[in-house]
Protein backbone atom coordinates (compact mmCIF):
# COMPACT_ATOMS: atom_id res chain seq x y z
CA UNK A 1 0.00 0.00 0.00
CA UNK A 2 1.13 3.10 -0.93
CA UNK A 3 1.35 6.47 2.30
CA UNK A 4 -0.75 9.10 2.00
CA UNK A 5 0.96 12.75 1.49
CA UNK A 6 0.47 15.07 4.28
CA UNK A 7 -2.15 17.36 2.07
CA UNK A 8 -4.50 14.02 1.83
CA UNK A 9 -3.83 12.95 5.78
CA UNK A 10 -5.03 16.69 6.45
CA UNK A 11 -7.97 16.47 4.44
CA UNK A 12 -9.21 13.21 5.53
CA UNK A 13 -9.23 14.14 9.36
CA UNK A 14 -10.84 17.59 8.52
CA UNK A 15 -13.72 15.87 6.65
CA UNK A 16 -13.86 13.14 9.14
CA UNK A 17 -14.28 15.35 12.08
CA UNK A 18 -16.95 17.60 10.18
CA UNK A 19 -18.58 14.29 9.07
CA UNK A 20 -18.77 13.63 12.42
CA UNK A 21 -19.85 16.97 13.79
CA UNK A 22 -22.63 17.12 11.43
CA UNK A 23 -23.57 13.57 12.23
CA UNK A 24 -23.98 13.91 16.28
CA UNK A 25 -25.93 17.39 14.60
CA UNK A 26 -28.53 15.35 13.41
CA UNK A 27 -28.97 12.81 15.74
CA UNK A 28 -29.20 15.52 18.22
CA UNK A 29 -32.15 16.55 16.01
CA UNK A 30 -33.81 13.39 15.70
CA UNK A 31 -33.54 12.93 19.85
CA UNK A 32 -35.23 16.55 20.09
CA UNK A 33 -38.17 15.50 17.47
CA UNK A 34 -38.65 12.26 18.86
CA UNK A 35 -38.82 13.93 22.28
CA UNK A 36 -40.94 16.31 21.34
CA UNK A 37 -43.80 13.78 19.37
CA UNK A 38 -43.55 11.96 22.99
CA UNK A 39 -44.87 15.03 24.65
CA UNK A 40 -47.85 15.14 22.81
CA UNK A 41 -48.51 18.96 21.95
CA UNK A 42 -51.84 20.20 20.62
CA UNK A 43 -50.38 20.66 16.77
CA UNK A 44 -47.03 18.64 15.41
CA UNK A 45 -45.84 18.07 11.95
CA UNK A 46 -44.24 14.27 12.40
CA UNK A 47 -41.93 12.91 10.09
CA UNK A 48 -40.31 9.42 10.11
CA UNK A 49 -37.12 10.98 8.85
CA UNK A 50 -36.87 13.20 11.89
CA UNK A 51 -36.81 10.06 13.77
CA UNK A 52 -34.56 7.92 12.22
CA UNK A 53 -31.86 10.50 12.51
CA UNK A 54 -31.40 9.62 16.30
CA UNK A 55 -29.28 6.84 14.88
CA UNK A 56 -27.18 8.87 12.33
CA UNK A 57 -24.38 9.60 14.36
CA UNK A 58 -23.81 5.44 14.54
CA UNK A 59 -24.08 4.85 11.35
CA UNK A 60 -21.10 7.74 10.19
CA UNK A 61 -18.81 6.31 12.81
CA UNK A 62 -17.32 4.14 10.90
CA UNK A 63 -16.58 6.54 8.08
CA UNK A 64 -15.51 8.69 10.46
CA UNK A 65 -12.93 6.34 12.02
CA UNK A 66 -11.62 5.13 8.64
CA UNK A 67 -10.74 9.19 7.92
CA UNK A 68 -9.59 9.35 10.98
CA UNK A 69 -7.14 6.03 10.67
CA UNK A 70 -6.17 7.40 7.19
CA UNK A 71 -5.04 10.41 8.58
CA UNK A 72 -2.91 8.80 11.32
CA UNK A 73 -1.59 5.68 9.53
CA UNK A 74 -0.90 7.54 6.20
CA UNK A 75 -2.76 4.53 4.30
CA UNK A 76 -6.09 3.04 4.20
CA UNK A 77 -7.82 0.21 6.43
CA UNK A 78 -7.22 -3.38 5.73
CA UNK A 79 -9.76 -5.10 3.72
CA UNK A 80 -11.00 -6.92 6.87
CA UNK A 81 -11.36 -3.75 8.94
CA UNK A 82 -13.43 -1.93 5.85
CA UNK A 83 -15.45 -5.14 5.56
CA UNK A 84 -16.35 -4.85 9.33
CA UNK A 85 -16.99 -1.12 8.78
CA UNK A 86 -19.12 -1.97 5.94
CA UNK A 87 -21.62 -4.46 8.13
CA UNK A 88 -21.53 -1.66 10.89
CA UNK A 89 -23.11 0.94 8.28
CA UNK A 90 -25.80 -1.52 6.58
CA UNK A 91 -26.60 -2.75 10.33
CA UNK A 92 -27.05 0.88 11.36
CA UNK A 93 -29.12 1.52 8.54
CA UNK A 94 -31.20 -1.26 8.57
CA UNK A 95 -31.84 -0.74 12.39
CA UNK A 96 -32.47 3.25 11.76
CA UNK A 97 -34.97 1.99 8.94
CA UNK A 98 -37.03 -0.40 11.34
CA UNK A 99 -37.20 1.68 14.33
CA UNK A 100 -38.06 5.00 12.57
CA UNK A 101 -40.95 2.90 10.74
CA UNK A 102 -41.44 0.62 14.35
CA UNK A 103 -42.07 4.09 15.61
CA UNK A 104 -44.28 5.53 13.67
CA UNK A 105 -46.69 2.51 13.92
CA UNK A 106 -46.69 2.58 17.84
CA UNK A 107 -47.12 6.36 17.81
CA UNK A 108 -49.87 6.35 15.42
CA UNK A 109 -51.79 4.15 17.03
CA UNK A 110 -50.87 6.50 20.22
CA UNK A 111 -51.98 9.08 18.68
CA UNK A 112 -55.06 7.42 17.75
CA UNK A 113 -56.05 6.67 21.26
CA UNK A 114 -55.24 10.12 22.38
CA UNK A 115 -57.83 11.65 19.93
CA UNK A 116 -55.47 13.44 17.33
CA UNK A 117 -56.39 14.26 13.83
CA UNK A 118 -54.53 14.34 10.46
CA UNK A 119 -54.77 17.44 8.85
CA UNK A 120 -54.91 17.17 5.02
CA UNK A 121 -52.70 18.50 2.65
CA UNK A 122 -48.73 19.56 2.71
CA UNK A 123 -47.46 20.67 6.07
CA UNK A 124 -46.01 24.07 5.52
CA UNK A 125 -42.59 24.48 5.11
CA UNK A 126 -42.52 20.06 4.07
CA UNK A 127 -42.18 18.24 0.54
CA UNK A 128 -44.95 16.12 -0.17
CA UNK A 129 -45.18 12.38 1.34
CA UNK A 130 -42.37 13.62 3.95
CA UNK A 131 -44.47 14.77 6.77
CA UNK A 132 -48.17 15.17 8.36
CA UNK A 133 -49.29 17.31 10.63
CA UNK A 134 -50.89 15.88 13.44
CA UNK A 135 -53.65 18.16 15.52
CA UNK A 136 -55.76 17.54 19.00
CA UNK A 137 -58.25 20.66 17.54
CA UNK A 138 -59.67 19.98 13.63
CA UNK A 139 -59.29 23.62 14.17
CA UNK A 140 -55.47 24.08 14.57
CA UNK A 141 -55.21 22.40 10.52
CA UNK A 142 -55.19 25.47 9.56
CA UNK A 143 -52.82 27.26 11.76
CA UNK A 144 -49.11 26.97 11.49
CA UNK A 145 -46.91 25.92 13.99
Amino acid sequence: MHKFPLSTRVVLLTWSIIIWVLSLLASYIGYVSTKEYLAFPDAMTYSTGLVSLTLSAFIMLPFCLSGIYGSIKGQRMNDKHQKVAMMIILSGFFLSLIYGFSFKVFFISSMNNKGYYSCSGIPTGWMPGMATKYVINKDLCNKNK
